[in-house]
């Protein structure tokens, strides 16, 4: 029979089962040591579980990650629920055979009584990382994707191959004769036969991801530089037109871009290979530049006037401010406005802004935009404004010179810039985590709120929200879209809401435009709301009640 001390044990135990629903549960003690391990132990370890009964806990995971004890040592509290923490567990035989890889897992802690044992959930977090990645909603991964989404994958994997030094390169195809191919077919046969085409771009592109369709005939591949794969790709296509009887019908011809992508920044690299996709659309394959550095420059030639014209705006802040309220999604009363900028009446400011970033502007105009909004706030300081969000790029956030500038200013005009709190954009550009940390901690020990907006846009996310401590996040506006009719988006957000919350951090959603989808936000714990269902972008703010 059980003694009352191990019958309480058991009972502690089973409190921290009912607290997570984990894959594994592991009890810790003050050392740091395993004492007890239960759940998907040898799927996610490979170990048994006595034998990890001593094993130091920290051991589990990967180098980067062994910080993960002092972590729970430092942060766990009695009857509270800590994390969770996003790291990488180790397979026991990863040592032994390199394709066993480490998996990613959110770890919560729990403590019930002083002095320990530390219980520690972990729950697999591949698959909801998966869910976030570019091209795995509502399509297929064979599909490939949109030019609007292709900027950013593009802009990803550029960066990922400049940090790992990984060989890559870029592809045009054009494939001739393909409007009397599609006489030739019927709607069935014409329909697969394009749907297999394009899955043979994105098989053959970088990670199965990095493939573009331009426009009917035309795609755009980011490949690996290896001996073979033109010739493989070409004997694929062949052997695919054979079968519907249009080995002459229809030509395949390709053109490699010269060039180190390595050579140029991830968003340089991303406006060349863009610039070139509208060359290929308007005049063909033959007319595109071969090399990616001629192809930057052409891109900054065509486009001097309106460089110029840029800078003449910034310089002279000549741009009007306007501000979207949003809500309280509880309450329906206002929490704070985004600041946004228009420079040509209310026309869209997406082209200027997006040059911007492209010549290394932003700086300069995140700044701006900043001053004219603290301008803003001290002519209403007898108002009851509230609080407004200004949007800072990845590139501001990272750069020194720009956060001391920005300091400055907050610092010089204190009272108006106690209404200012921010945004972070552009995530995917952030390279050094801990440097950019460092900065947001700066801004927020003045009390400064931080946001990171456009929260699930691609598989980084978790990364970020790893390692940077903020105040709230911003769902992207494309899981909002549907999210009353697709449950893998309600899913995803209701999914994305609990974790922030459980790292005690508010959520914000965007382009919200019906009641159904604002009430559906609100039932699943969604903090705040933007959209056209709370209003439109004004050249002045709603004061609060």
């Amino acid at each position: 029979m059980l003694s009352e001390s191990d019958l309480k044990h058991q009972r502690d135990r089973f409190l921290a089962f009912a607290f997570a629903a984990a894959d594994m549960l592991v009890e810790m003690n003050g050392d740091g040591r395993i004492t007890f391990a239960s759940g998907a132990v040898r799927a996610m370890t490979g170990f048994e579980e006595g034998e990890l009964l001593r094993q130091s806990f920290c051991d589990l995971f990967v180098p980067q990650d062994h910080d993960i004890c002092e972590i729970i040592r430092l942060n766990t509290k009695i009857g509270s629920k800590q994390g969770p923490y996003l790291e990488t567990i180790k397979h026991k035989n990863s040592a032994l055979n390199s394709t066993i890889k480490g998996r990613a897992v959110f770890i919560s802690s729990f403590m019930l009584n002083a002095g320990g044992p530390y219980y520690i959930a972990l729950s697999y977090a591949d698959a909801l990382i998966s869910f976030i990645e570019f091209n795995r909603l509502e399509k297929s991964s064979s599909e490939p994707a949109s030019l609007k989404d292709f900027d950013q994958i593009l802009r990803r994997k550029i960066a990922d191959i400049i940090d790992g030094e990984r060989d890559a390169k870029v592809e045009l195809i054009q494939l001739d004769g393909m409007n009397k191919a599609q006489k030739k077919l019927d709607q069935k046969s014409w329909n697969a036969l394009t749907a297999s085409i394009g899955e043979l771009m994105m098989e053959s592109s970088l990670d199965g991801e990095s493939a573009v369709k331009v426009e009917d005939g035309k795609f755009l591949l980011l490949r690996e530089n290896e001996d073979g794969e033109d010739n493989a790709l070409r004997e694929k296509m062949t052997s695919l037109l054979t079968q519907y009887d249009l080995g002459g019908a229809v030509g395949m011809k390709s053109k490699n871009i010269e060039g180190d992508l390595s050579s140029l920044t991830a968003r340089e690299a991303t406006r060349a290979i863009f610039y070139t996709i509208e060359k290929m659309q308007k005049k063909g394959l033959d007319a595109v530049s071969g090399d990616l550095k001629t192809a930057f420059a052409s891109f900054l030639e065509e486009n001097a006037t309106k460089i110029t014209n840029l800078k003449r705006l910034i310089s002279h802040q000549d741009f009007r401010l306007f501000f979207q309220p949003i809500v309280d999604l509880a309450s329906g009363k206002i929490s704070h406005h985004e600041v946004l900028v228009r420079f040509n009446g209310d026309e869209s400011p997406f082209e200027l802004i997006t040059m911007s970033e492209d010549i290394g502007l932003s700086l300069d105009m995140d700044l701006a935009i900043c001053r004219q909004c603290i301008k803003y706030t001290d002519r209403n300081r007898h108002k009851k404004i509230g609080k407004f969000a200004v949007n800072l790029s990845g590139q501001s956030i990272e750069n020194e010179r720009f956060v001391k500038k920005l300091l400055n200013t907050l610092d010089e005009y204190p009272k108006a810039a106690a209404h200012l709190m921010f945004e972070i954009t552009e995530s995917s550009e952030i390279k050094d985590l801990k440097k950019v940390d460092a900065h947001i901690q700066m801004l927020r020990s003045k009390s400064y709120a931080v946001c990171l907006d456009d929260f699930g846009a691609g598989s980084a996310s978790f990364q970020y929200l790893h390692g940077l401590n903020v105040d709230g996040v911003k769902i992207d506006g494309s899981y909002i879209r549907q999210v009353t009719q697709n449950i893998r988006d309600a899913t995803m957000v209701k999914s994305m809401t609990q974790l922030c919350h459980e790292m005690g951090i508010y959520v914000v959603a965007e382009m919200i435009e019906t009641t159904e989808q604002r009430d559906f936000l609100n039932s699943i714990g969604v903090d705040k709301g933007q959209g056209w269902l709370f209003g439109k972008a004004a050249a002045q703010a709603i004061l609060l009640e």
